[in-house]
């Protein structure tokens, strides 16, 4: 094995680990301060990093119908995504909401199969997309149903939105990256995201939270900003440089499985058996899915919304 693809296979390693930590993060951040407050600083963040990135690999010349699709991923992606992703963790567990983010693969199958008439080169492989989605299942419905925990069940449905919200965006990024690198796709979507953020936080009145005096905040927000979202993001565009974006979009699958392992360790969530079973699920669906799959994939639109 050459050493390109061992180190590919490190950053994918790093990439999914920031990743899956980023659902401890956002579960323990929601406690300190409002979502908006939180999204705006995090993405703020991540611009001071993209902007050098951007010099340095692009020509940032960009015609107004490009600027308008970065506004739209903005939209769609980073502010849609993330607003969902926050109150939706607010609401569930980490580790529930870590194992639905491991349906992502599959929702954006799906709305390629929609909006680009995508086919997956065997009938098959269709019975992945009912066992992930019986996964998914086990997860949102039956153990807050067990436990009768209604906010959970709540919280599940809206990480379920959240997780469409990214199918869309990832669908309409690959429209976008036939004009953009995935760099500037995903810096344009950043910056705008960061703009609708800010707008939300100075409806919050952030200066006034108690979270900007709590070095807590600041270090759990600067995470998500710099590894998270940049490093994050920046590893898994070296990889798919590397070894392609399908090798790299198959380590998506860790993510589940390190959001639920940090949930347990740093949040001590209780695992329940139901957990397992849907984890097992959702990943068993992605690897029918991707096996000896010759269709061209969606997901190289990287993820910033873990």
């Amino acid at each position: 094995m050459s050493s390109k693809k061992v180190n590919s296979y490190i950053l994918l390693l790093l990439t999914t680990f920031f990743w899956g930590a980023s659902w401890v993060l956002g579960k323990v951040l929601v406690e300190y301060a409002p979502p908006m407050t939180i999204g705006f600083f995090r993405f703020l963040i991540a611009i001071f990093f993209f902007i050098p990135a951007l010099i340095y690999y692009s020509d940032l010349k960009f015609s107004k119908k490009t600027i308008l699709h970065f506004f739209n991923l903005g939209l769609i992606g980073v502010f849609g995504y993330g607003i969902l992703f926050l109150i939706g963790i607010k609401l569930t567990t980490a580790a529930q909401g870590a194992i639905i983010a491991g349906f992502n693969p599959i929702g954006i199958s799906f709305f390629a199969h929609i909006f680009h008439k995508e086919r997956l080169d065997q009938r098959w492989k269709y019975i992945g997309f009912v066992i992930s989605f019986s996964g998914v299942i086990f997860v949102i419905g039956i153990q807050p149903l067990i436990n009768y925990e209604p906010d959970h069940l709540i919280g599940n449905l809206i990480i379920l939105l959240a997780m469409g919200t990214w199918g869309i965006y990832s669908v309409y990024g690959k429209k976008v990256m036939k004009e953009v690198s995935s760099l500037e796709a995903t810096s344009g979507a950043v910056f705008f995201g960061a703009l609708l953020f800010g707008g939300g936080a100075v409806y919050e009145r952030f200066w006034e939270l108690e979270a900007m005096k709590e070095w807590e905040f600041w270090v759990m927000v600067a995470a998500l900003g710099f590894f998270v979202t940049f490093l994050g993001f920046l590893f898994y565009f070296i990889a798919i440089n590397n070894i392609g974006a399908t090798n790299s979009s198959i380590f998506i699958n860790l993510v589940p499985i390190y959001g639920t392992l940090f949930s347990y360790i740093f949040l001590g969530e209780t695992i329940y058996w139901t957990f397992i079973v849907g984890l097992v699920c959702i990943i068993s669906g992605i690897i029918i899915i991707n096996y000896d799959n010759t269709t061209e994939k969606v997901g190289e639109v990287v993820s910033i919304g873990n």
